[in-house]
């Protein structure tokens, strides 16, 4: 070995370097390569998405919404990269196709980072949309029942709703409503749409049409009442008995009370006219002292009369209970059974009294259950 050879360590050495090095290299070359690659995805899935999309999102296009509108809509509830890149779809679509692409509004299941022909051609797809349909029961009330039904089912707000109630000519009500919403929402189930005026105008019309077929009107008049007092009744009737066979009769318990100035007595009127008025909670007790002030808004336990507007929404079967009372001398009825909704009709104190007894010994053979204090 010569002097200032390398030592086979050193050579060992020198070579480890020079992989080690060449590792760096390469490696160095392959990262920013990485980057390089990587950036280019990100810059290319800012304009459009790829493959078959991540999450599952309701979408919802409104009433009246423009192709840019509802791109802007899935831009922002992130369907699509670019509602640009969409509108270009669209465009380019459109000047293909002989004719007019029809945008359907209601609600669409969709997924995240569609690429925006899918999501073009979803929406175009009117089998794609999802109905979405609420139930309003009868007897329900609007400002604690059914207004947060409406709500909790659909995007629309409370503030929406109020809105819409308050252009009673533009949800369609009848003239003869005096504006008031209460009882003309007919109960029945509904498509929600993206609109509360068109929601609520449903509603009304349903109220409408089965109040032609019921001939309300003209059976108001045969009564010498108003359509509205049939409605208020009706009302009335919805809360107070549960069986069909028993409407008819508390009905013309009604009318009789009237015709000699007898208040109604009506709990459930007394509760919705307190809850207006108040605020208090529909289902708190009810004190004497309360029940004999007669300051009390729809306090019909001391005032004669009807309440001054419909309590809850009546169904078909109440108001036509209403248009068509029973024949009797009845003035009195209270419920006998809670279970069955039997309720008993009684024309003098006496006879009621004896209906009390028998509700209060039903109360006790079966344990007291709500309704029974």
């Amino acid at each position: 070995m010569r002097s200032g050879d390398p030592t086979p360590n050193q050579r060992v050495k020198s070579g480890i370097a020079v992989l080690v090095s060449l590792v760096i290299l390469i490696g160095g070359v392959g990262f920013v390569g990485f980057k390089a690659y990587s950036w280019y995805q990100d810059w290319n899935q800012r304009e459009d998405y790829a493959g078959d999309g991540d999450e599952t999102v309701m979408v919802t296009i409104p009433n009246g919404a423009t192709w840019q509108r509802s791109a802007d809509i899935l831009e922002a509830r992130g369907v699509i990269a670019s509602a640009e890149t969409f509108m270009d779809e669209f465009d380019d679509l459109q000047s293909n196709s002989t004719a007019q692409l029809v945008l359907q509004h209601g609600h669409y299941e969709m997924k995240t980072r569609w690429p925006s022909r899918t999501a073009l051609d979803y929406l175009l797809d009117p089998a794609n949309r999802v109905t979405i349909k609420v139930i309003l029961k009868e007897g329900w009330r609007w400002q604690d029942e059914i207004k947060p039904e409406l709500v909790a089912s659909s995007e629309l707000t409370v503030e929406d709703f109020d809105a819409a109630a308050a252009n009673p000519v533009a949800i369609g009500l009848p003239d003869w409503a005096n504006g008031n919403l209460e009882g003309f929402i007919f109960p029945d189930t509904y498509e929600l749409s993206e609109d509360a005026t068109e929601i609520l105008r449903s509603t009304v019309v349903n109220f409408e049409n089965k109040a032609e077929q019921l001939d309300l009107v003209n059976g108001a008049a045969a009564l010498g009442l108003t359509p509205r007092d049939i409605v208020i009744v009706a009302s009335l009737i919805e809360k107070e008995v549960s069986r069909d066979a028993d409407r008819p009769k508390v009905a013309r318990a009604i009318y009789n009370r009237l015709a000699i100035d007898m208040p109604l007595g009506v709990e459930s009127a007394f509760r919705y006219g307190r809850l207006q008025a108040t605020g208090t909670p529909y289902d708190d007790p009810i004190t004497i002292d309360s029940q004999r002030d007669a300051s009390l808004p729809y306090n019909i336990y001391t005032n004669p009369g009807l309440p001054a507007t419909p309590i809850g929404s009546p169904g078909e079967a109440a108001l036509s209970a209403a248009l068509h009372p029973a024949q009797g001398d009845w003035i009195y009825w209270t419920t006998t059974d809670l279970y069955t909704g039997e309720t008993g009709f009684a024309s003098n104190e006496e006879d009621f009294n004896v209906l009390v007894a028998q509700f209060r010994e039903w109360c006790a053979d079966n344990g007291q259950p709500p309704g029974c204090s």
